[in-house]
């Protein structure tokens, strides 16, 4: 039976509503993107299987409202996730520093003690009205160790590499938790000869100190008293 995937991930997607969180979902997982904006009510998911290094990642994806009425519902679905991509608007100076001041924490009370963080500026299209900057968002990224990438959901730039680069950190950190693998080894011929003369000698060892014992005692039989 051949094998669907060798590797499978579950991601879920948070951030303020409005941020573009379907948009970038639609764009990566259906390639499409949609002009009208549909609110997200709870949670909507999808899959997409991608090879990366020979290799076939299978990721579930979760998308999540991102008004606080369902975040009661919303933040059940952290568990068991791999990976969770925080998303803002460039534009919107605000969903940047919710990052920080809320959903960051929202991820430490109910996110796995060792989720992959990936932060997204969604919009860098509209670069005449951007609110954060790149240089801004990179070092607070790497403060906090979060992978990060701006992307557009709009004109697909980099959404194929933000997913990209959070799956290969994802295969990194599964391949160093597994125990490695371990080989029996068969004797070759010549490890065997020396195992044999090993016991060859012990057994010529014990025969000469049998000899010696059995000589020792006939020298005490026929001494006088």
């Amino acid at each position: 039976m051949i094998k669907e995937y060798d590797y499978l991930f579950k991601l879920v997607i948070i951030g303020n509503s409005g941020v573009g969180k379907s948009s970038l979902l639609l764009r990566f997982a259906d390639d499409q993107f949609s002009e009208s904006y549909l609110t997200t009510i709870g949670v909507d998911f999808r899959f997409r299987t991608l090879p990366i290094d020979g290799k076939n990642v299978k990721l579930q994806i979760w998308d999540t409202a991102g008004q606080e009425r369902f975040r009661t519902i919303t933040s059940a679905y952290y568990k068991g996730a791999d990976g969770i991509v925080m998303v803002y608007d460039v534009t919107q100076g605000q969903s940047f520093d919710d990052i920080d001041k809320f959903w960051l924490h929202e991820v430490e009370s109910y996110g796995e003690k060792n989720v992959q963080l990936l932060v997204i500026g969604n919009k860098n299209d509209l670069d005449e009205q951007k609110q954060v900057e790149t240089s801004k968002a990179e070092e607070y990224c790497k403060s906090h160790n979060m992978l990060f990438m701006e992307c557009s959901a709009k004109t697909a730039d980099h959404v194929n590499n933000a997913f990209l680069e959070l799956s290969r950190k994802l295969m990194a950190k599964k391949d160093a938790s597994q125990p490695p693998k371990t080989t029996n080894v068969t004797p070759n011929a010549s490890q065997q000869s020396q195992s044999r003369g090993v016991n060859n000698t012990s057994t010529s060892q014990s025969n000469k100190l049998s000899a010696s014992n059995s000589n020792q005692k006939k020298q005490k039989d026929g001494g006088c008293c």
